[in-house]
Formats: structure tokens, sequence, C-alpha cells
């Protein structure tokens, strides 16, 4: 997948371009620094810019966005009305901010949007994890936890279904960047910030098992096996309240081999 140089902020410092910020609400972050919600546009223009983020270069008719902004209540014109949107947004921006025209729009190729990024980020994580260059991939996991783990993907818009996607990916990739980034650590001796990752991921998913085996592996090699087995008998529990099952044969076979590490040096 090519050498890894630190995501967006390596990405940025090349090209000068944009970056759509859909975490949290929407915004945009380029070289001069970063618009917040009330300084990229009207509500409308906000939603339009989120929509074509989140379609990840994909072009949007310009019928779908007329139904978001204005569902069944369109101005007499609506294409002229999502045309002079998209002027004022390429005005603030620039004209390459969105392509297109009287069938639809996207993004410009060079606009970025951090729900992406992330996704790149955690990919090459987990490449980087399968090919044996753990310390490069907990980096990557690192930046892409960054990107996308400090608030809910567009927090404005609570019900359409287009934004629960959005925030559907963002569940996924948290869980799967954890789980690269937990692992990583652990290879790469640094324990402490493995238990960190999967005891984050485990608050968002108690039955989360790949977790907490590397919560138990982090503070097995932390030189606190109590622990590790505090952690076990938790997920034991949640797994059998929750569930009426028991933890899967490699967490069990973790907990057998700690159990005896630690009886034979007692």
């Amino acid at each position: 997948m090519g050498e890894y140089r630190g995501g967006m902020n390596y990405w940025q410092r090349a090209t000068g371009s944009w970056q759509v910020r859909l975490v949290g609400e929407v915004a945009v972050h380029g070289m001069d620094g970063t618009w917040e919600a009330p300084d990229v546009g009207s509500r409308k223009a906000r939603t339009l810019l989120a929509l074509l983020g989140v379609a990840q270069g994909r072009m949007v008719t310009v019928e779908t966005i007329g139904e978001e902004l204005w569902g069944d209540a369109p101005p007499r014109q609506p294409r002229a009305n999502v045309a002079t949107l998209v002027s004022r947004l390429r005005a603030r921006f620039g004209a390459s901010v969105i392509i297109g025209g009287r069938r639809g729009y996207r993004l410009g190729d060079t606009i970025r949007v951090d729900l992406h990024d992330a996704a790149q980020d955690i990919t090459y994580a987990e490449s980087a994890l399968s090919t044996g260059r753990p310390g490069t991939g907990l980096v990557a996991a690192e930046n892409g936890l960054d990107l996308i783990g400090t608030n809910v993907v567009l927090m404005d818009y609570p019900t359409p279904e287009w934004a629960e996607r959005a925030r559907a990916m963002q569940t996924g990739l948290l869980r799967r960047g954890r789980h690269a980034g937990a692992e990583c650590a652990l290879r790469v001796g640094q324990p402490a910030k493995a238990q960190a990752i999967a005891e984050a991921a485990i608050i968002a998913d108690p039955l989360d098992e790949r977790a907490h085996g590397m919560l138990m592996r982090a503070h097995d090699a932390l030189g606190e096996p109590a622990r590790a087995l505090v952690a076990y008998e938790r997920l034991r529990t949640t797994l059998a309240t929750e569930l009426g099952t028991g933890p899967v044969a490699a967490i069990r076979d973790l907990h057998v081999a700690i159990l005896r590490a630690n009886a034979v040096s007692a």
C-alpha cells in the first residue's frame, strides 16, 4: 500500500487543499485554519457539503440533494437554488471544491473527508499489521482514531438515513482501528498503550471479545496477571448475562495460560 507518511497531515502539507470534517459539526479545514459550522455557510450549504462528503466522491443527483434540503416543501426552482448553494461554497473554498452541474454534484478530486481519511489510515494499519510492520501500523491506527474518535459523526443530523450510514461507518472504523492499534502496540512492546486502546474498545462494546483478549495480554505484559483475570471474569459474566454463552476458545485458552504462568511464578 506504499509508504505511510502520517495520513491527512502529510497529504495536506503536500497539496495545500481542503478537508471536510464530518465528525461533530460540519466544518472545513485548510492550510490557513478551520472554518467551523457557522463560517462554512448556511444550514443548507452545510447539509449539501455533508451529503457530498458522505458520498465519498460519488455523484449525488440534484433530485436527491433537493429532497434532503427541502423534503416535501421544495422551492419553485430547486435546481437553481442548489446551484446557488454550490456557487457560494465555490466562492468560499475554490472552484474545485465541488464538481458537477445540472445532473448532480460531487466533491472535487483533491478534497478530503475526515471519515474517509480515517478509513484509509485504519486499512493501512491492518495491512501493516498483517505484513509485520506493527510500528508503522500503530502510527496509522492512532492517526485514524484521532480523526474520528473525538465526537459523533454528523451530530447535527440525528435522523437522515445518509447520516446514519456515516455513523455506522464511524462505529465500524473505530472498532477496527482499536483492534489494529492495540495489537500493534502489543507487538512493539507498548502494553500500556495497548491497554488504553483496548479499554476504549470495551467501553464502546462490552461484548468485544477480541478487545478483552488484548486487554488481558496487556495486563499480563505489564506484570498485572490479577487484572488480566479480572478482565476475563468480567467478559465471562457479561457474555453469560447478555447472550447466555461463554468466551470463545482462544480467550479461554489465554485465561488458562495466564493462570498457569501465575501459578508457576507464585
